[in-house]
């Protein structure tokens, strides 16, 4: 009786989504006192330490796909990963309200160096190789990246925290990042077991359930973010795990091994990446807000993106 109620995978995904749900409030409630503590501002807690939490099932999966001569998974992941922060992430988030966001040279740092890295990241799959010294060289863009963050930042005004999660905010942000990782785990192998249950095929499932997944974290806490009206760490977590994904599930994985793969399979979605992001970028150099009109744009790329796949496919 007990393995089969934990077998069952209506419970293991309603498991999945209470840790999801649990550890993306206690992440953002603890990296809110943790930017308070250390005087760092909202935006560069989101975009490093929130971004980090996010992103770990993507970089996870990439190295011990790489390491496993999965090379072609690990491209994959990562470009499949960035389109979707944008298109899907972003676009869901625009359906609760528009995004105003203050221009300042802070926001516009973080934004450009995730395009120069979108860039750099772009044009090296050209080869059908990532070295270890393109790696190595991620990392070391990284640490100025953070360097320069924190020597330009500041303290802003804080309001709403829940003063009930100030001790130890960097263990439970520790703690809540595990929570989100195997809740997005369970998540998808109960949304799988309901979908065989369902007889949904295994392709319907690849290009809905498990795409949707490796973007999971990202989309729950800045839903969570955005309804908490933390619109820095709602952009800082969008921009800052597109950030991780290449340097550190793509850095990392080349420096423990190079990377080789097919450019030609990956063309089109190598150009969808760098067009999305380049949307992004224009939008937030250009406009103090981003309404909630652009939720349709970007919602119907990721479907585009879906329909490719397909494609692709068959």
């Amino acid at each position: 009786m007990l393995d089969s109620l934990f077998l069952n995978p209506y419970l293991i995904f309603l498991i999945g989504c209470f840790l999801l749900f649990y550890g993306s409030d206690l992440l953002i409630n603890n990296s809110i006192v943790l930017a308070l503590r250390l005087n760092l501002s909202k935006l560069f807690i989101g975009s490093t330490i929130v971004a980090l939490g996010t992103s770990l099932p993507e970089i996870v999966v990439s190295i011990v796909a790489n390491m496993n001569d999965n090379s072609n998974i690990v491209i994959g992941n990562i470009i499949g990963s960035n389109i979707a922060n944008i298109s899907l992430v972003l676009g869901v988030l625009l359906l609760f309200r528009s995004i105003y966001f203050e221009k300042n040279n802070k926001l516009i740092f973080h934004v450009c160096f995730l395009m120069l890295l979108t860039f750099l990241f772009y044009f090296s799959l050209k080869n059908g190789t990532i070295s270890i010294y393109f790696g190595l060289f991620l990392i070391s863009l990284f640490v100025i990246y953070i360097l320069l963050s924190i020597i330009y930042t500041d303290n802003q005004d804080f309001n709403e925290i829940d003063h009930s999660v100030s001790d130890y905010p960097i263990l439970k942000i520790v703690f809540s990042s595990i929570l989100i990782y195997f809740g997005s785990d369970l998540f998808i192998d109960g949304a799988i077991g309901i979908s065989y249950n369902l007889g949904v095929s295994n392709l319907v499932v690849g290009l809905t359930i498990v795409a949707l997944g490796t973007s999971l974290p990202e989309l729950v806490v800045s839903i969570n973010s955005i309804l908490k009206k933390q619109i820095d760490i709602s952009l800082g977590n969008i921009i800052g795990s597109n950030i991780a994904n290449i340097v550190f599930a793509i850095g990392l994985s080349s420096i423990i091994k190079e990377i080789y793969f097919s450019y030609n399979s990956i063309l089109i979605f190598n150009n969808f990446m760098i067009l999305l992001t380049l949307l992004v970028f224009l939008l937030i150099l250009f406009f103090k807000k981003i309404s909630k009109i652009f939720s349709l744009l970007f919602i119907s790329i990721y479907f585009v993106f879906i329909y490719l796949n397909f494609y692709k496919v068959n």
